[in-house]
């Protein structure tokens, strides 16, 4: 699977997870969460000692940079030095006595800690008075020397042919970029600041990360936290629980939403029916992107699949797919399905786009799926006795557990770009070294952290489902695994519900994470009924007392409604602030001190 957050999706570290309530006004105002960095203290020098390093005041923030040299290769075989870079946001207290360090560690991989720090500084604002944050760039990333392979770099989606050619740049060094070695490096660089031991939070493949260091260095946890993880041993290289993780999050946003239980089919059911139809009969249409950008895009099984199956839009995928599977099943209008195919494909590439080298490497994505992930093939192998070990075992899988994806066939699923369908993203990387074989991030047999762990998994999350989350949990030996209901891919940071941030900043300071009946409190998906051409097709707006409006005039509301709440959904894939209405019209918002405010013009939904 693909366990980057996507372009959209990496800034929720920047950007709120938005829930909100509205009128029925040509503008709504949703809540901003989270501080922005703390403002630069005053009594900040130029430089602050460390252990044995000099860190120097990083320009412009509340915080002190610093660089470690690291072996590239600590087995000696391959010569040279990486330097690893980092940040430590000293305590608001010093130079007192703190509670410990905490640190953090992103997703990807590929994104770089230190661009995410906002996002950390909020989560953690309640602790930083007594805290030490620290923030390290994972080797090939950030400030510790980006990988650069120019042609997957700005390329969409990973595509063989740049696979290989980003093989053959990186060469012998290919091999030197997994999540064992970068743990290493942070135990390195925690030696060397005069650190013991850590209070280590990791989300997304930060919880890969994560675990390689707690089976690697095991005393040196106060506490682990695992937002949105998979096992870093143990999982199969077909990733069985994402397609289930898919199907019970439509029975359930289905389920708990009026404008959906009680429809004579359930949206996983409408979604089965489209699939049957896109085989039978593919198409071709043009629809807007999240951005109101066109695009010609083909409505297939495949990229129903794409979009069903890559977790991109988050609630969008279940707030509309049904709806629009009935329009256009039902009344033959294609749009509402065309521009979800459209958002999906715009929101999905893993690639820079316009984010610098420094704050995402798709070369070192790359390089650590190859290195760490399983496959179903012996990346020790040359390349065409590991083309024969996939057709082998896709035959295999396809007689033992043709359902795997389902409702969607392997052949649909491994349609799907790579960076998403994975299974055969490694089939032309370099075959690594002995001394660092694939796949096995922490030694074989390694025993665990004994320190508590807390599992945290979003409900309807289908790029790291509950399931995984189970697993990691039980590679633990003191592990508390919480489900966070209604909620996606990364749960703590910038958390507009005050729930799972809570939690975890309870679990750091206090080893235990309390009252944790939030959880099953987080606001459902509110699906909507049915995609309209005219507001006469719609249910009229539920009158209160004192209503003098007609039947029409409530159905006009209802459109109204439909409409702002049609443009707020669309957060999830918009990148530039404004976007145009499924039939016309344009829309946009803009920061209101700690809230957003949206401006709706001549929008039709």
């Amino acid at each position: 699977m693909q366990y980057s957050y996507g372009r959209k999706i990496a800034d929720l570290v920047l950007l709120p997870l938005l829930v909100f309530a509205f009128t029925l006004s040509a503008s709504a105002i949703t809540p901003k969460r989270g501080p922005s960095p703390a403002a630069e203290r005053p009594d900040f020098g130029p430089t602050i000692q460390m252990g044995t390093l000099t860190l120097v005041h990083c320009p412009g923030l509340p915080a002190y940079c610093g660089r470690l040299p690291r072996p590239l290769d600590p087995a000696g075989q391959v010569k040279g030095t990486i330097e690893i870079g980092f940040e430590v946001f000293p305590r608001g207290n010093w130079p007192a006595s703190g509670a410990g360090t905490i640190v953090a560690a992103e997703g990807g991989p590929g994104y770089a800690t230190t661009g995410s720090a906002p996002g950390y500084l909020g989560l953690f604002q309640p602790l930083l008075e007594d805290h030490d944050l620290l923030l390290m760039d994972d080797r090939g990333t950030g400030s510790s020397q980006p990988i650069d392979c120019p042609g997957l770099q700005r390329a969409p989606f990973l595509f063989l042919p740049g696979i290989a050619d980003c093989g053959s740049e990186l060469g012998h060094t290919s091999d030197l970029y997994g999540s064992g070695l970068a743990a290493d490096d942070l135990a390195v660089l925690l030696d060397a600041l005069g650190i013991e031991k850590i209070d280590l939070y990791g989300d997304s493949y930060g919880t890969f990360f994560s675990q390689a260091f707690a089976g690697r260095h095991p005393a040196r946890l106060r506490s682990l936290v695992l937002d949105s993880a998979w096992p870093v041993i143990g999982e199969s290289p077909w990733y069985p629980e994402a397609a289930p993780a898919m199907r019970k999050a439509f029975l359930i946003t289905c389920r708990r939403s009026l404008a959906c239980r009680d429809l004579p089919t359930n949206s996983l059911e409408r979604m089965e029916m489209l699939l049957d139809s896109l085989r039978e009969h593919p198409f071709h249409g043009i629809a807007q992107d999240g951005d109101g950008v066109l695009h010609e895009v083909e409505a297939n099984a495949t990229n129903l699949s794409f979009l069903a199956l890559s977790n991109t839009p988050g609630p969008i995928l279940f707030r509309d797919l049904g709806a629009a599977a009935r329009a256009y099943l039902e009344k033959g209008d294609s749009l509402p399905l065309l521009r979800m195919l459209a958002e999906n494909r715009a929101a999905s590439p893993s690639d820079a786009g316009d984010l610098p080298l420094t704050e995402y490497s798709q070369g070192l994505f790359i390089a650590v799926t190859c290195s760490d992930y399983p496959f179903p093939y012996n990346l020790t192998q040359p390349v065409p006795d590991r083309i024969r070990e996939r057709n082998a075992a896709f035959v295999l899988e396809e007689a033992m557990d043709p359902g795997v994806y389902g409702p969607f066939t392997i052949d649909e699923y491994n349609a799907v770009p790579l960076d998403y369908s994975v299974l055969d993203s490694c089939l032309n990387w370099p075959i690594p070294s002995r001394l660092h074989p694939p796949g096995r991030p922490v030694p074989l047999g390694a025993k665990f952290t004994d320190a508590p762990v807390l599992v945290l998994s979003g409900e309807l999350d289908s790029l790291t489902p509950s399931a995984q989350g189970q697993q990691a949990a039980d590679l633990f030996p003191h592990a508390v695994h919480l489900i966070i209901n209604n909620s996606f891919h990364v749960t703590a940071v910038e958390d507009a519900d005050d729930c799972a941030s809570k939690i975890v900043v309870h679990f750091v300071r206090d080893l235990n994470p309390g009252d944790t009946s939030c959880a099953g409190h987080i606001a459902e998906v509110r699906t909507i009924p049915k995609f309209a051409l005219v507001s006469t097709q719609l249910d009229p707006a539920l009158p209160l007392a004192g209503n003098q409006g007609t039947t029409a005039d409530l159905q006009v509301a209802a459109a109204a409604a439909y409409a702002a709440g049609d443009a707020i959904a669309r957060w999830w894939v918009n990148l530039t602030g404004s976007d145009t209405g499924l039939r016309g019209g344009w829309w946009e918002y803009i920061s209101v001190g700690q809230n957003y405010a949206y401006k709706l013009h001549d929008v039709r939904w």
